[in-house]
């Protein structure tokens, strides 16, 4: 399979949205950054912790790329290794890329070999001789891979992922009826369920089997103050703020800013329909900034003594309270936007 890094990545990528885009890219699907649709806030608490967690996602990614688009993102999360093995090498040779999560402490291309354990996605594009072909567009890297090092790469086992109870995962993307270019109906009731969504008002969100499991969830713009709130409190009845503990706020906030910049590339399908769609998309760029910014201030925190910590984060907390502001102007843009496209007469 002849794949090759993009020459370039935007704003917001991650590596497992690098992997989607090689292959879609690679199966000419030419709008592959299109096909991240989903932009909310919703805040729930580790159930074993109590620790405060924000997420912008309220379907899978497996949905979500189902919904318009038709992609079929087949995720296999498995616990025996050989099963595993074979399975991928099944895909290969029939010419199938493949979505594998490794851990970088056994990658020798990575800065992180052999110094920390932590997830990764990469694409195998082949397998002959002994040896995988990858791709790494986080690295915007092409290369081969012995046999048995990617075998002790695909061990999650010393990674957070360990948490959600597999050891091994892979992926693998179907666009056999797949859409290429979003019909203005389904891009604004995309756009209003968003909204909704944002505006805390969605029941369907509170009917979904996955709510009732979350501990005390809440959904929508209110879903900040929330989590700013439970994050002092939390800061406040420990003793040490963990390097575990930052990691994870690092995550959130990070994720939330990727998903903020993917977002703006859905709604530009929709500027054909309405070119005023352009300031929505700056809207979401600047909140995606200011999200970075928190997130980078997080993570700086990681590398000051424990004194200093606190300070740190009272500033990022302080800088993430500030962008309420950002994101309830986008959303009254949305749905200023949604109302003067007639989508409740078309609907």
């Amino acid at each position: 399979m002849n794949i090759q890094p993009r020459e370039s990545s935007t704003e917001g990528e991650d590596c497992f949205t690098l992997c989607v885009s090689s292959i879609l890219n690679y199966k000419e699907f030419s709008p592959f950054l299109a096909v991240w649709k989903q932009c909310g806030l919703l805040y729930s608490e580790d159930p074993e912790r109590g620790t405060p967690k924000l997420a912008p996602s309220y379907m899978t990614v497996e949905q979500e790329l189902r919904h318009i688009h038709r992609i079929d993102l087949q995720i296999r999360r498995e616990h025996d290794q050989t099963d595993v093995v074979k399975q991928i090498m099944t895909h290969l040779h029939q010419n199938e890329p493949v979505i594998v999560w490794v851990d970088v402490f056994y990658l020798q291309y990575n800065s992180l070999y052999q110094v920390m354990h932590s997830a990764h996605c990469i694409v195998l594009s082949e397998y002959a001789d002994g040896k995988f072909g990858f791709i790494d567009d986080f690295y915007h890297l092409k290369g081969n891979m012995d046999e048995q090092d990617l075998i002790q790469a695909l061990d999650l086992g010393m990674t957070p992922l360990i948490r959600e109870g597999t050891r091994f995962r892979y992926a693998t993307l179907d666009i056999t009826d797949a859409v290429r270019k979003v019909p203005e109906r389904d891009f604004y009731a995309m756009l209003h369920h968003n909204q909704t969504i944002l505006g805390g008002e969605s029941e369907e969100l509170r009917s979904q089997s996955g709510w009732q499991e979350l501990v005390r969830p809440l959904a929508g713009i209110a879903a900040i103050e929330r989590y700013v709130q439970s994050t002092r409190s939390y800061m406040e009845h420990v003793t040490e703020l963990t390097e575990e503990f930052l990691d994870n706020m690092y995550s959130d906030l990070a994720g939330i800013s990727n998903n903020r910049y993917l977002y703006g590339h859905f709604l530009r399908e929709g500027i054909p329909h309405d070119p005023e769609l352009s300031k929505l998309i700056d809207n979401y760029d600047y909140a995606a900034q200011r999200w970075n910014l928190a997130a980078n201030m997080t993570l700086k925190s990681l590398y000051q003594n424990v004194d200093r910590r606190h300070q740190m984060l009272n500033r990022a907390l302080g800088k993430v309270q500030e962008i309420i502001a950002i994101e309830h102007q986008a959303c009254e843009m949305g749905k200023s936007l949604v109302a003067n496209s007639g989508f409740s007469m078309m609907s």
